[in-house]
This record gives structure tokens, sequence and C-alpha cells, in this order.
């Protein structure tokens, strides 16, 4: 059962922004993270980027299963659309590849 509670206004704000980025809602965000704090707890000696990569990991195997149950299509994970990516030229600067000898 869902309960209310307090923040602070600047913690709100925060929690907004980064649910938008992150695409959830405030409420997902503030569980999101209540659940890695409680990890780090938990974990004695862990480190940020520990934590960081456990929450990855974590992402990753759900947004997997979103994926696998039809909630979610592949292409929807992607970063770039695919289009843009096909489209796309590379351009290298000239000499980019040039090689330096040097005489003996």
């Amino acid at each position: 059962m869902a309960k209310s509670i307090r923040i602070t206004d600047e913690l709100y704000e925060l929690a907004t922004h980064e649910a938008a980025l992150m695409h959830r809602s405030l409420a997902q965000q503030v569980e999101h993270w209540v659940k890695l704090g409680v990890g780090v707890e938990r974990t004695a000696g862990a480190t940020v980027d520990e934590v960081r990569s456990a929450a990855l990991q974590y992402r990753h195997a759900r947004d997997e299963a979103d994926v696998r149950s039809g909630r979610r299509s592949a292409s929807s994970l992607h970063a770039i659309p695919a289009a843009v990516v096909r489209s796309a030229r590379v351009e290298f600067p000239k000499g980019a590849f040039a090689t330096r000898r040097k005489s003996w």
C-alpha cells in the first residue's frame, strides 16, 4: 500500500529532474535511490563504482526482461536511433592514419 512522506523541495526537484532523464516516475526514482542506499549500507566497504556497476547491471537485467516480455522494443533501448546511425557519415582528419617512421 502506498504511503506519503515529506521531502525537501531540493530533493523533490532533483528527483523530478533525474526521473525525467531516466524515464521513471518520481516515485520510481525515489524508490530507486532508496534501494541503492539500502544496498550500500548493507554492503560494508562498497565503493561508489561498485554500487554504480550493480545498479547498471540491475537496469540491464530489467530492460532485458521488459524486451523479452514485450513491454518494450529492443530499439527503444538505443541511445541513438537506428535511422540516425544509418545516415551518419564518418569523416577523419587529413593524415589521421599517416604513419611516421623514424629513419635509423
